[in-house]
């Protein structure tokens, strides 16, 4: 024994020779998760095991913020991370960047991936966002028409605004076919005849696996091609899909959903008081302003030359009364000229005028007009008219 080394010599070398292996700087590891605890510092503390062995693991704020699986003592999960020594107590650990549950892996790459090539083309770009209308007529939801999800929403909706118009889509949320559902929802609001103003698609929380429905490529360019606008709802806070990057909003919940699409109608009935106030105060201000200008105009130009501006104003009011009476006069040639023409329109087809001209009406006794000689028969009463008076006579 050459040399004697102090703890912290001795952990710092350890910690060098971690830190020097390519091989632990991007490590994949399946375990269960044991121990787990979400510090308040936002740091997530675990113990990764299996049947022969355990590892201690750590998660730091920054990853954990971006961490899409929710996990619990007993999840069976795989994570990704570099392993190297904790120099201060000696101990080495893997520190996590993501974690996908077991099994997911795949589901996981494929999420990446079509996210990935949908950021490329530019499908969720704030450019393309279309706006939320103010107070949408016609509100479409396409979402279970079972669960909690479709009560939520309808209640929220109500009670902020009470004069509601919700369309239900009812639609597989999860599992095979789901998103080719949700498609045909889409097409349908935006047929002319089920027209909405706004579509929300809508799921309660899930698992990763759960809303994968909502990574459909498919799905995504039917979302972004739609001439309504799209909210998604999908999931809890911390879920999030393809669907949510290329709707026109995301809500964190179905709930938050139905409060973004729907104004509060107190909020808006004391905002539009609130308004009112601050007009009516600007409104007397400016009254009060100018009353002095006023007064003062008036003692210059009233007071000091009032026959002028008198005169000024008998000189208008004249030249509107030249111009008012021709108006009046010329409209009342061209009624005039209209009246008699109408007059002799309907002079010459008077039923009068046909009888000066040698014909006549025959009727029977009741006054129905005669028309056809099966209307009358041999010994019956009829009036001949005339141009001057009724001949009375006996059909033979």
């Amino acid at each position: 024994m050459n040399k004697i080394y102090s703890v912290s010599n001795v952990n710092k070398y350890i910690k060098m020779m971690f830190d020097q292996d390519p091989l632990l700087k991007n490590v994949a590891i399946k375990g269960e998760i044991t121990n787990y605890k979400a510090h308040y510092s936002g740091h997530l503390y675990f113990t990764l095991k299996d049947e022969a062995g355990a590892i201690k693991c750590v998660m730091f704020k920054s990853y954990a913020m971006n961490n899409k699986v929710q996990i619990k003592d007993g999840d069976s999960v795989i994570i990704t991370g570099s392993i190297s020594s904790f120099e201060r107590d000696g101990v080495y650990q893997v520190y996590v960047k993501t974690i996908t549950q077991d099994g997911l892996g795949d589901l996981y790459l494929k999420y990446e991936e079509l996210k990935l090539k949908l950021e490329k083309e530019g499908l969720f770009l704030k450019e393309h966002k279309k706006q939320i209308p103010f107070l949408p007529t016609r509100v479409g939801v396409i979402t279970s028409q079972t669960g909690a999800v479709i009560r939520d929403i309808i209640n929220v909706s109500t009670r902020r605004y009470d004069n509601i118009n919700l369309l239900i889509y009812p639609a597989a949320v999860q599992g095979p076919g789901a998103a080719e559902t949700i498609v045909r929802g889409i097409d349908f609001f935006e047929n002319q005849e089920n027209k909405v103003d706004v579509i929300i698609i809508a799921r309660g929380g899930g698992s990763f696996e759960d809303l994968f429905c909502f990574n459909d490529e498919i799905l995504a360019r039917t979302i972004f091609k739609c001439t309504v606008p799209i909210v998604s709802a999908v999931g809890h806070e911390t879920d999030f899909t393809i669907c949510d990057f290329v709707s026109d909003l995301r809500a964190p919940t179905p709930s938050a959903a139905a409060e973004l699409v729907y104004p509060s109608k107190l909020d808006l009935l004391s905002k539009i008081d609130t308004l009112k106030n601050r007009l009516i105060r600007s409104t007397n201000n400016f009254i009060d302003k100018n009353k002095k200008y006023v007064q003062t105009i008036s003692a210059e130009r009233l007071v000091k030359k009032p026959k002028d501006l008198i005169e000024k104003y008998v000189l208008t009011i004249d030249s509107f009364t030249r111009i008012t009476e021709n108006v009046i006069r010329s409209s009342y040639e061209g009624y005039k000229n209209k009246y008699i023409n109408l007059v002799a329109l309907l002079d010459s087809y008077s039923p009068l005028k046909t009888l000066s001209r040698g014909y006549s009406i025959v009727t029977n006794i009741e006054g129905k007009t005669i028309v056809n000689k099966a209307d009358v028969k041999s010994g019956e009463d009829i009036k001949i008219k005339v141009t001057d008076g009724i001949i009375e006579s006996i059909v033979k």
